[in-house]
């Protein structure tokens, strides 16, 4: 059980100053948290992360040392590898606190409280109606969002990226806010990245257990894995902001994305069902239910190779719905040229080249009402992962069953700006390329 407990919020602040967010921030002098009430039995029980040395697992000391000196570069404050579910290097830079805000990371822990959720039958899937759960989706077109829409920033809600919607002066209720949010785009067509989708996954975790959602995670994930020094930002009715604001441990962290590469086991322990989590991420790769242009899945960010498959059953459904001659002709024409399976990415840039750029995937949606859909594939996953603002990066690589977790300050000295030099994505590749991938 999770207790609330107020504190000073000038360190927190001085992260966020240069995000904009203290204009509201400033107006409270004070933030509420939500902390762990973890008991002594629970520790008793409870089991951490092991260590072990790079080359007692395989791992080559010339590729730790080489991410290593990237990290310091990249004027990083903790850096954290962890290899077969043990961690093989830890690094923190001195002056560095934690628990630390890893920022948008906190949506992929958002999910695995969906997860837990659908593990207890709690949640019937990810395709259920919002209006399950908030007036405010029940009637219009508002009706047709789904959770899996929120949960693939496809919902069409209208969204500011930024934190300041959310600490306007005299906004109390997160909840409110973002359930009144109005359609801006037509829903399941476009990826919009969206706190507000991300907070209101949040809200439908709290109204379908009767809890919030740290209080969720945290007797089914956080307790499980010794996760005792963490904190999460509520808003003035104690629910938990889903976008950001969680502060951890880099190691927990690590600890979290070892949880969900092992598919919801932990040391021997199935805490969420492995279907769960392949539902969450499409680790395993998979089928894919819409054409949308995302590599999000369960709010969790998919690498690997996408494909649909054209044919003519796919082209008769589109006939007999019946939609435009214009789309029939693009299918056939890919059809008849023998394109049948096609990187989905090709395919929505050849309907943008026929129907504008960016209304390719509208327009099918748009003519068929959602209702046909060619076969998508996911193949398994070179990486799943999540970042955040300033450089945030919690990165899982499934074949040689690697987490590695690199957290940093917006103010860390000497830092001039959020690339500084090193484009952030770059990690991926570099920890793909010496980490992520079984060598010869």
């Amino acid at each position: 059980m999770s207790v609330l407990v107020t504190r000073p919020t000038r360190r927190y602040a001085s992260r966020l100053l240069f995000a904009s967010t203290l204009l509201s921030l400033a107006a409270c002098n004070r933030a509420r948290y939500a902390t762990s009430a973890i008991s002594a039995d629970a520790m008793a029980t409870c089991t951490s992360l092991p260590t072990a040395t790079p080359a007692s697992l395989g791992v080559p000391q010339a590729a730790i040392d080489s991410l290593q000196r990237a990290a310091v570069a990249m004027k990083s404050d903790a850096f954290v590898i962890v290899r077969d579910g043990r961690i093989v290097h830890e690094w923190t830079d001195s002056g560095f606190e934690q628990p630390f805000n890893p920022q948008s990371i906190t949506k992929a822990i958002t999910a695995l409280g969906v997860g837990v959720l659908l593990d207890r039958g709690a949640l019937p899937s990810l395709d259920v109606p919002l209006g399950t759960y908030f007036p405010e989706f029940t009637t219009g077109d508002k009706a047709a969002v789904t959770l899996r829409h929120l949960m693939t920033h496809t919902s069409g809600i209208a969204a500011d990226r930024g934190e300041a919607q959310f600490y306007v002066p005299g906004r109390s209720d997160a909840g409110a806010f973002v359930r009144g949010q109005p359609l801006a785009e037509p829903v399941g067509t476009t990826f919009r990245y969206s706190n507000v989708g991300a907070q209101l996954v949040s809200h439908v975790v709290q109204a379908a257990a009767g809890a919030p959602l740290h209080a969720v995670l945290d007797s089914a994930v956080f307790t499980p894995l010794c996760m005792r020094d963490w904190r999460w930002a509520v808003d003035a009715r104690g629910a938990s902001y889903g976008y950001s604001r969680v502060e951890l441990r880099a190691r927990d962290l690590a600890a979290l994305g070892q949880l969900v590469l092992d598919r919801g086991a932990w040391q021997g322990r199935q805490l969420l069902r492995a279907e769960i989590i392949d539902t969450l991420t499409a680790m395993r790769g998979g089928p894919v239910a819409e054409l949308a242009p995302t590599a999000f899945v369960g709010l969790w960010q998919y690498y690997g190779a996408d494909s649909v498959r054209l044919d003519s059953a796919l082209l008769a459904q589109l006939r007999a719905v019946p939609v435009a001659d214009s789309l029939t002709q693009v299918v056939a024409r890919l059809v008849a040229s023998g394109s049948r399976v096609m990187s989905t990415a090709v395919l929505r840039a050849t309907l943008d080249s026929t129907f504008g750029a960016g209304r390719g995937v509208p327009r099918w949606y748009a003519d068929t009402k959602g209702r046909v859909m060619p076969t998508r594939w996911r193949t398994p996953a070179q990486a799943v992962a999540h970042s955040g603002s300033w450089g945030q990066w919690l990165l899982l690589f499934p074949e040689t069953r690697t987490v590695v977790v690199r957290l940093a300050r917006w103010d860390h000295p000497g830092r001039r700006s959020e690339d500084d030099g090193y484009e952030w994505s770059a990690i991926v590749g570099d920890t793909y390329r010496l980490l992520g991938r079984r060598t010869p």
